[in-house]
């Protein structure tokens, strides 16, 4: 009964057709997973093969594009069509956006812009790329497979976008300044930053801020779009090679040319300092209780500010005790002076240097005595000018310490006459007859010198006019002497005579000494 109702109800030959239709359905859903699985391993395979070869970064992302391209690919062939296969497209689209992304990192960023800027890229860059692709191949795909009208879409969300827009005022405004700061050069991950009066050194640069790292190992978070309004000094740009200056304040009895010179010593002993550019020295200021110098070296290394600031404080710290420079604390006294008088080493360094000058020699031990309690001692530092030529009529110097070289003009050139030494006279001849300098006296290191007036002079004189014969045989002398330096110079021939100029000399001293 069973058979022959089964019998009527489906004739023989849509049986028939059914099982062969079956049979069809069967054979194409083999050959699409054959086909499909031929196709994942064909991928996976030659992904592995340019991971091995090329470094690429092949990953979970890359196993669901060689899946969505393993269920796609057979699916456009007519006879392993099956229904809603737009939805294999659409995943084979974003899929592949991510393979897209671990590519451009990879190449783009990770190694072809490290090598050629020798930079490491900043964070938020290789972020908005990706964001950029996977919002392409969603429009792709809105558009493309679901025919879904984007620009309608767009323009829906534009008063969303305005809203969110003013709402994300602060956001976006550190986006864009994020932008300045990588585009516009300013500084990179790596470089060490003078801020806010701290030094750091740059971490990271994200969406939203700037990440730092101080030397106390402390971490700052500064908004980009703070950060590009503040003055930085970037200690890496345009080179990691840069200066540091060191203030110090020291006794106003350290000569000057010394102290640049233990400066100078300390820090080339520091061995985190470079020796070119070689550190010099600047005298700042003339402070309430102290004389400030600025030292200057040069690191090539940021990391080694604090190290280094330290080494040339403990070095100079010895320097100065061994050569009895005190650092003076910040106080104030008021003196009231009484007038200086020459202290008994002074008297006899004075004593000294004038005993050993031709003058000397036509002095009597009262007079010398009465020019020791009135003269000074003065200091000249290196390359200093003691007198200048053309100047008006100045003092005479004795040199008690040190030397100095004497410059005089020959055919309207400077040229080096001599090189003085201690116990050297300098300027005689303006003192006594009141006439301008005639050549110049530079100072070749710290020089002390018993400085002597024409109102020292002048008493003994008066006293003793029988000096002015002594006197200006003494200044013919030299006049002839200066001469012949410049005519040898000048290649010309000496034709003054000795007797004149003692004439000419003895005019002069009565009148400027009114005798």
């Amino acid at each position: 009964m069973f058979t022959f109702l089964s019998q009527a109800a489906i004739p023989p030959t849509e049986t028939e057709e059914l099982i062969k239709h079956g049979l069809d359905i069967t054979g194409h859903v083999l050959i699409f997973f054959a086909s499909a699985i031929t196709i994942y391993l064909a991928l996976l395979f030659g992904g592995r093969t340019l991971k091995r070869r090329f470094a690429l970064p092949i990953g979970w992302a890359y196993h669901l594009f060689c899946i969505a391209a393993a269920l796609f690919i057979p699916s456009r062939f007519p006879p392993l069509a099956f229904p809603h296969n737009e939805h294999t497209g659409a995943l084979l689209i974003l899929t592949g956006a991510l393979v897209l992304i671990g590519f451009v990192r990879h190449y783009f960023f990770d190694i072809l812009f490290q090598q050629k800027n020798n930079s490491q890229v900043p964070k938020f860059l290789s972020e908005f790329v990706s964001i950029c692709i996977i919002v392409a191949a969603t429009l792709i795909v809105l558009q493309g497979v679901y025919g879904i009208f984007v620009p309608g879409l767009l323009a829906g969300a534009g008063v969303a976008g305005i809203v969110l827009g003013l709402a994300l005022q602060d956001t976006l405004g550190n986006i864009f300044s994020g932008f300045s700061i990588y585009f516009g050069g300013i500084f990179k991950a790596g470089d060490w930053l003078l801020i806010d009066n701290r030094h750091a050194q740059i971490v990271e640069i994200n969406w939203r801020s700037t990440r730092l790292r101080t030397t106390d190992e402390a971490r700052l978070d500064i908004p980009n779009s703070s950060i590009t309004k503040q003055t930085i000094v970037n200690y890496n740009y345009p080179t990691s090679v840069h200066a540091i200056r060191l203030d110090i304040g020291l006794a106003y009895d350290a000569a000057p040319t010394l102290v640049k010179t233990i400066l100078i010593e300390s820090a080339l002993d520091c061995p985190l300092v470079l020796r070119q550019p070689a550190p010099d020295v600047f005298l700042n200021e003339f402070a309430s209780s102290s004389v400030t110098y600025q030292l200057r070296f040069w690191l090539d290394d940021h990391a080694n500010y604090n190290p280094a600031t330290s080494d040339i404080r403990t070095i100079l710290w010895y320097a100065l005790r061994r050569h009895n420079i005190s650092i003076p604390y910040p106080i104030q006294q008021q003196v009231i002076l009484p007038h200086p008088k020459p202290h008994a080493e002074n008297r006899e360094l004075i004593r000294e240097a004038i005993g050993k000058t031709i003058i000397a020699t036509w002095l009597s031990p009262a007079q010398i005595g009465q020019i020791v309690d009135s003269a000074r001692i003065v200091c000249f530092g290196r390359g200093e000018s003691i007198i200048r030529r053309d100047a008006e009529a100045g003092p005479m110097y004795v040199l008690a310490r040190g030397s100095a070289e004497v410059w005089i003009e020959a055919a309207g050139i400077l040229k080096s006459a001599a090189v003085l030494g201690p116990d050297a006279c300098i300027g005689e001849n303006s003192v006594l007859t009141g006439e301008r300098r005639s050549a110049t006296v530079i100072a070749l290191d710290d020089c002390l010198a018993v400085e002597v007036n024409k109102s020292i002079l002048a008493p003994i004189i008066s006293a003793s006019p029988e000096l002015l014969e002594s006197l200006s045989d003494l200044l013919a002398g030299r006049r002839m002497q200066n001469e012949g330096i410049v005519a040898e110079a000048a290649g010309a021939a000496l034709q003054a005579k000795k007797h004149d100029y003692k004439v000419g000399f003895l005019g002069k001293l009565k009148t400027f000494f009114a005798v």
